[in-house]
């Protein structure tokens, strides 16, 4: 009886050892996939950096950005003309950004080329990127008019979005996004302290910011 006990115990040692060594084993496959899913990250980040690297070449692309900064302080510049003391719905304000918007795009293939959103990855995670950012922008302005107009609180939002898009460029790209993302953050400061001039300070800041963009790239490649 006392061998038999024994046996029995030491059965449930070795079990024991066994379910140990599969917790382990469990434990390890479940921790390698994740050091694997930071290194294929890291891998995917350095290749689209690469990648933007490569399209940043194309002595195109400063001309197009300060392009696109031209035409967007065009518009707010011509926003800031409409302005009123009081704020109201006024479809006119839509139709600038839908122009502006077709503005963009049409700048955008005359400088950038044919094709700019589609021929590069990295260029095309941007412009969804943008995209993003527009919707918002929209959406903003939307709540505004159906809450109250009278207090225009959507202008400082915009650029709240900008410092998120600037910053989210920063994180994929390169830390000097996070410059244009600080001036973003300080141009909404400005922009609810000096309301009456908003637009205008909202179009100056964007297109500094583009034109600072494009002069790195031409410094850099």
């Amino acid at each position: 009886m006392a061998v038999v006990s024994r046996q029995k115990t030491n059965a449930r040692r070795a079990n024991g050892g066994l379910a140990l060594q599969e917790g382990s084993s469990d434990e390890a496959s479940a921790w390698g996939p994740v050091e694997g899913s930071a290194a294929t990250l890291e891998g995917w980040r350095a290749a689209l950096r690469e990648d933007m690297s490569r399209e940043l070449a194309d002595p195109r692309w400063p001309r197009a950005l300060m392009g696109v900064g031209v035409v967007h302080l065009t518009a707010f510049v011509v926003c800031q003309v409409l302005a009123e003391p009081v704020s109201r719905r006024d479809l006119r304000y839509l139709a600038i950004w839908f122009v502006e918007l077709v503005a963009v795009f049409v700048a955008m293939r005359l400088l950038a080329g044919r094709h700019w959103i589609r021929r590069n990855a990295a260029v095309n995670l941007v412009a969804k990127l943008w995209t993003t950012f527009l919707i918002l922008s929209f959406n903003v302005v939307s709540l505004n008019s159906l809450v109250g107009i009278e207090h225009p609180w959507f202008k400082a939002v915009w650029c709240t979005l900008s410092t998120f898009f600037f910053a989210s460029l920063a994180w994929l790209f390169s830390p000097l996004f996070f410059i244009p993302a600080v001036q973003m953050w300080g141009t909404g400061l400005l922009m609810a302290t000096f309301d009456p001039y908003a637009y205008a300070i909202y179009g100056v800041s964007w297109c500094l910011a583009l034109c600072g963009v494009a002069a790195h790239i031409r410094r850099t490649h």
